[in-house]
C-alpha cells in the first residue's frame, strides 16, 4: 500500500507539480489578465513536452543501445532545472480564487450539470477500462521502452528486433508515456488506461472553458451551456467509425496520440487564435503599432508550442495541424490587415517544417 500511494505521488510531481512550475517560468510571455493557474500549467506542459520531443527524436535515431535510458536521463536533468528555477519565481496570487458575484440560480445548475459530466466521463473510463486492438502496438512499444530500454525498435507483437519503425517513431506520445510509467514505477499499461484518461479528459474541457471565455466574454451565462454541449457532442457524437461500436477516440483511446490531436491539439490551435483575434479587436480601438503587437506577438510563441505537440502527437497531424494554422492566419491577415502576421505564422510552422524533413529523411512516405 505504501508504494502504491508513493508511485501516486511521483505521477502528481512529474504530471502536475514539474509542468506547473516550468509554466510559472515562461508564464510572462501571457497577459496578465491569462496568469491563471490552469492557463500557467498549460503553458507548462506544452514547454514539457516540447523538450522531450527535442530530447527523445535524437536519442531514439542516434543511439542503438540504452537510447530509453539516455532520453530519461537527459530530460530529468532538464525538465528538473527548469522546474527549479520556476520554483524561485513561485506566485501565489494565482491560487486566490475569484468567486464572480451575482451568479443567477440557473447558472450555476448548469455548472453543476458541467461538472457531473466529466465526473462521469472520468468515472467510467476508469472503471470499465477500455481495450483497444491498437494497444498491441501503442502501449505495446511503451511497455518496451519501460521494461527493455529500446525506443520504438522492438517488434510490438513479437518482440524481436527491428529497425526503427519510421511510420510511428516521431509521433513520442508513446515514449513520454513510457518516461512517465518509469518514474513513476506503474506499469505502461496501467499509465495508458488508468492515468491518462484521468489526466486528459480535465485538461481537454479546461482548454474549452478557456474557448468559451472568449466567445462569451459579453454573455458568461452562456458558458456553461456551452461546455455541456460541448460534453454531448463528445459522449454521443460517434465521431470514430475505426471503433465498434462507433464512439469517439477521446472516451475511448484517451491514451493514444491521434486522440490527444483531435480532442485537445486542435481546440488549443483555435484557442490561441481566439486570443489573437480578441487581441486585434482591443487594438483596433488603440492607436499605434506597438500596442497592436502587444499581445499578439508572444501568442505565436505558444503557437510554435502547440505545432510541436502535434508532432508529439501523430506524424500525420503536423500536415493537418499546419493546414489550420495556414487558414486561420489568412482569416487573421484579414481582420488585421498586418503582414507580420504572416510572419508570425511562418516562424511558428518552422518546428512542423523542421519534422517533416527529419521524417522523409528517415524514409518516411505518405
Amino acid at each position: 500500500m505504501l508504494m502504491v500511494a508513493w508511485s501516486v505521488v511521483r505521477l502528481i510531481y512529474w504530471m502536475l507539480i514539474v509542468p506547473f512550475l516550468i509554466g510559472q517560468l515562461f508564464n510572462f510571455i501571457l497577459p496578465e489578465e491569462k496568469k491563471t493557474l490552469g492557463t500557467t500549467f498549460v503553458l507548462g506542459l506544452l514547454v514539457y513536452l516540447a523538450i522531450f520531443e527535442v530530447i527523445a527524436i535524437p536519442c531514439m535515431i542516434h543511439f542503438t543501445y540504452y537510447a530509453f535510458t539516455h532520453c530519461r536521463r537527459m530530460y530529468v536533468v532538464v525538465v528538473s532545472l527548469l522546474a527549479i528555477a520556476g520554483a524561485f519565481k513561485f506566485d501565489k496570487t494565482m491560487f486566490k480564487l475569484k468567486l464572480p458575484l451575482g451568479i443567477k440560480t440557473e447558472t450555476k445548475i448548469y455548472c453543476g450539470i458541467f461538472v457531473a459530466l466529466v465526473l462521469f466521463q472520468m468515472v467510467m473510463s476508469l472503471v470499465y477500462a477500455p481495450f483497444n486492438g491498437d494497444d498491441a502496438d501503442y502501449v505495446a512499444n511503451s511497455v518496451a521502452a519501460q521494461q527493455m530500454d529500446v525506443m520504438n525498435t522492438v517488434d510490438p507483437d513479437v518482440g524481436g528486433n527491428v529497425d526503427l519503425d519510421v511510420r510511428h517513431a516521431l509521433a513520442v506520445i508513446t515514449m513520454w508515456i513510457a518516461f512517465i510509467a518509469k518514474v513513476s514505477s506503474v506499469h505502461a499499461a496501467i499509465v495508458s488506461h488508468v492515468v491518462m484518461p484521468l489526466f486528459v479528459m480535465p485538461l481537454v474541457y479546461y482548454v474549452y472553458y478557456l474557448i468559451g471565455k472568449i466567445l462569451f466574454k459579453e454573455q458568461k451565462d452562456f458558458l456553461p451551456v456551452f461546455l455541456i454541449l460541448v460534453n454531448v457532442l463528445i459522449i454521443f457524437g460517434d465521431m470514430s467509425l475505426l471503433i465498434s461500436p462507433p464512439a469517439t477516440f477521446f472516451l475511448m483511446r484517451s491514451w493514444q496520440g491521434k486522440a490527444l490531436f483531435s480532442n485537445l491539439v486542435l481546440p488549443m490551435v483555435f484557442w490561441v487564435f481566439l486570443m489573437m483575434f480578441d487581441d486585434v479587436s482591443k487594438a483596433g480601438e488603440v492607436s499605434g503599432n506597438k500596442e497592436k503587437l502587444k499581445i499578439t506577438a508572444p501568442l505565436w510563441g505558444m503557437l510554435t508550442l502547440v505545432n510541436m505537440f502535434s508532432g508529439i502527437c501523430t506524424e500525420l497531424g503536423v500536415a493537418f495541424e499546419s493546414g489550420l494554422v495556414a487558414a486561420l492566419t489568412l482569416i487573421l491577415l484579414f481582420k488585421s490587415k498586418r503582414w507580420t502576421v504572416l510572419a508570425g505564422a511562418f516562424l511558428s510552422v518552422i518546428p512542423n517544417l523542421i519534422y517533416m524533413i527529419i521524417y522523409l529523411k528517415m524514409g518516411g512516405g505518405a
